[in-house]
């Protein structure tokens, strides 16, 4: 039995605004953004530019696809970090133990369109920020 062939998110993304649903905590600041994936399964890197009302927010992260969990420790705060297949998407999840407790951020990307779209869905739970956002970004 061959193996199974997964998706290359490899690419540059830019945010699609008007497709993308936002939190009504984000999508009033949300204007602009862009996305890098190098994607050599296992190893996916990811970094992220989001503009929220003119100001960037960058995040980074380098994780294998393998779902063990990563532990960091930054500024105080305990970090356990995944990253696991399901079916053709890829899962993120990050737990920050912090001193006003948990706080889970969950991104499913997904290619859509033959991988002219990528939709990821953001989930963010605990310190009193819960919300939703499905970012939808179309290959540069």
């Amino acid at each position: 039995m061959a193996a199974e062939v997964k998706p290359d998110f490899s690419g540059e993304y830019v945010l699609n605004r008007p497709a993308s649903t936002l939190s009504a905590i984000v999508a009033p600041v949300a204007q602009s953004g862009v996305l890098r994936i190098e994607h050599h399964e296992p190893k996916f890197t990811a970094h992220q530019t989001i503009v929220l009302d003119g100001k960037p927010f960058e995040s980074n992260f380098e994780l294998l696809s393998d779902g063990r969990e990563v532990v960091t420790d930054a500024g105080g705060r305990r970090i356990v970090s995944t990253l696991r297949w399901d079916g053709d998407a890829l899962v993120v999840t990050w737990r920050i133990h912090g001193p006003d407790g948990e706080v889970t951020i969950s991104f499913r990307y997904e290619l859509q369109d033959g991988g002219r779209r990528l939709r990821a869905a953001e989930q963010l739970r605990g310190g009193g920020r819960d919300q939703d956002n499905l970012w939808v970004f179309e290959r540069r």
